[in-house]
């Protein structure tokens, strides 16, 4: 058995290869090939960062509505509870109107309870 060297065994798939109907590949058709590969690359990367900004722009608008629909969720929820907060004064207001001896007995009780809970 004979040892081929690796220039040999190219020389001779380049032989079969010719036999076989392929054109002759030369240096300038592989920097050629090289070439468009290297174009080809340089556009996906291109398309994919294209789609990469689309997909980050998407998904920036969709956190600005969220944020938005937080902001007028909890604006919603303030105004309801000043609201709520507005009706219970008004009515505390109108049973101290309705009652004011009793609503100044209550009240000294808990500032009672409220001063012996401090001194401890």
């Amino acid at each position: 058995m004979a040892s081929v060297s690796g220039t040999e065994k190219a020389n001779g798939l380049a032989a079969e290869g010719r036999g076989k109907g392929n054109s002759d590949a030369t240096v300038e058709d592989v920097q050629a090939e090289l070439e468009k590969l290297r174009n080809d690359i340089a556009a996906l990367t291109q398309t994919l960062a294209s789609f990469g900004n689309g997909k980050l722009k998407e998904a920036g608008d969709r956190a600005s509505q969220l944020g938005a629909d937080v902001a007028e969720a909890s604006a919603q929820y303030v105004d309801t509870a000043r609201g709520s907060l507005a009706a219970a004064e008004q009515d505390l207001e109108a049973h101290i109107r309705s009652r004011p001896l009793q609503s100044v007995a209550i009240a000294a009780g808990i500032g009672f309870v409220a001063a012996l809970l401090t001194r401890r």
